[in-house]
């Protein structure tokens, strides 16, 4: 019977243990992402390169799993949500304030 018992606490503290575990695995494996506005200086292939107000070039990478919000050509203003390794989620014309 101790060992019934001391079998079901060791099993316990083994599934408590993972569960946290595999919970701030989680919460790690979640993408980041970050806001980026600029001019859009060219496209090459499937990477844009944007200069931000700042004058900080940034090299976007651009797939299929992108959005691109209308027809996006060299020299307009754009703005971008990209993760920290650089990959667009998103990209969109940044319209002028009137």
């Amino acid at each position: 019977m101790k060992k019934l018992i001391g079998l079901f606490i060791f099993a316990v503290i083994i599934c408590v243990g993972m569960a946290s575990y595999s919970y701030a695995a989680g919460d790690m494996a979640a993408p980041s992402s970050q806001t980026v506005k600029g001019d859009l200086l060219k496209i090459d292939g499937e990477f844009y390169v944007l200069k931000e107000m700042s004058g900080k070039e940034i090299r976007l990478h651009v797939d299929k799993t992108s959005t691109l919000e209308g027809s996006i050509n060299v020299g307009e203003k754009v703005e971008a949500q990209a993760t920290e390794k650089n990959h667009a989620v998103s990209i969109r014309h940044l319209q002028p304030k009137q």
